[in-house]
């Protein structure tokens, strides 16, 4: 491979059409010498072989990437979002007191006992698990 890559990638070597097959659909690496380029032939060459694909066999065109939708984010700010933990977190170590539905804090108690408790849990890791369910539900138009 190294010394068909050195000769310019000639098309009358035998092998030579493998070779520029596997070289077309491998990307090209920063700093790349032919060296490691060879390696690389030779390594998508070797795996070829051992799953019994033939480099022609290969289409030569790859599907296109599909463009993904954008990432949702929370619309609350970081600062809202740490004020509920705070106040999660505040529930959580007075005992899980009871309030009326309508208070934040009847949300609280509704999502603790939807979601499982972990073993070994702490009451600041219970209160992100509770904090980040109630804002996915916010996201969401979910109401607890």
């Amino acid at each position: 491979v190294l010394n068909w890559l050195r000769s310019g990638k000639p098309d009358d070597e035998d092998g030579s059409s493998s070779f520029k097959k596997v070289d077309s659909m491998l990307p090209y690496k920063k700093g790349q010498t032919p060296e490691d380029r060879a390696k690389d032939i030779e390594g998508a060459l070797d795996w070829m072989r051992r799953n019994n694909v033939a480099p022609e066999e290969v289409d030569e065109e790859l599907p296109s990437f599909d463009t993904v939708s954008s990432v949702p984010i929370s619309r609350r700010s970081p600062e809202e979002r740490k004020r509920d933990l705070d106040s999660v977190l505040n529930w959580l170590r007075s005992g899980k007191p009871e309030v009326g539905e309508d208070s934040p804090a009847g949300d609280f108690k509704k999502i603790d006992g939807m979601l499982p408790s972990k073993k070994g849990q702490s009451p600041e890791d219970r209160a992100r698990d509770i904090e980040g369910a109630l804002d996915w539900m916010r996201e969401n138009d979910i109401s607890p």
